[in-house]
């Protein structure tokens, strides 16, 4: 026996993982372990979430939601600005003190 259920079951669970990744990443991100280094989570995996359930819900338009995801928005910065990568500070404080000395 086959049943029908509603169209917004499947994204609406889809949706609840996304943000549930989402939530978590947020302190991984942004939170500095005591060695100066921070924790990552998984990358896109929330946004994937919201892009799939946007993408089988009945508004499509829901898919962009996936750019909530702090990955996405950081690997089109990232693509774009290639410096904004070389955030390591004691590397560019010896690059510049190796430029000064060759001067």
């Amino acid at each position: 026996m086959w049943f029908k259920l509603h169209p917004w079951v499947f994204p609406a669970i889809l949706g609840a993982i996304g943000l549930f990744y989402l939530l978590v990443q947020i302190p991984l991100i942004f939170g500095k372990t005591k060695d100066g280094h921070s924790h990552s989570a998984v990358p896109f995996i929330g946004g994937i979430h919201f892009l799939i359930a946007g993408l089988i819900s009945p508004c499509k338009w829901l898919a962009l939601l996936c750019l909530l995801d702090y990955y996405v928005i950081g690997s089109i910065y990232w693509h774009f600005n290639p410096d904004a990568l070389n955030c390591n500070d004691e590397t560019n404080n010896e690059d510049d003190e190796q430029s000064d000395s060759s001067e």
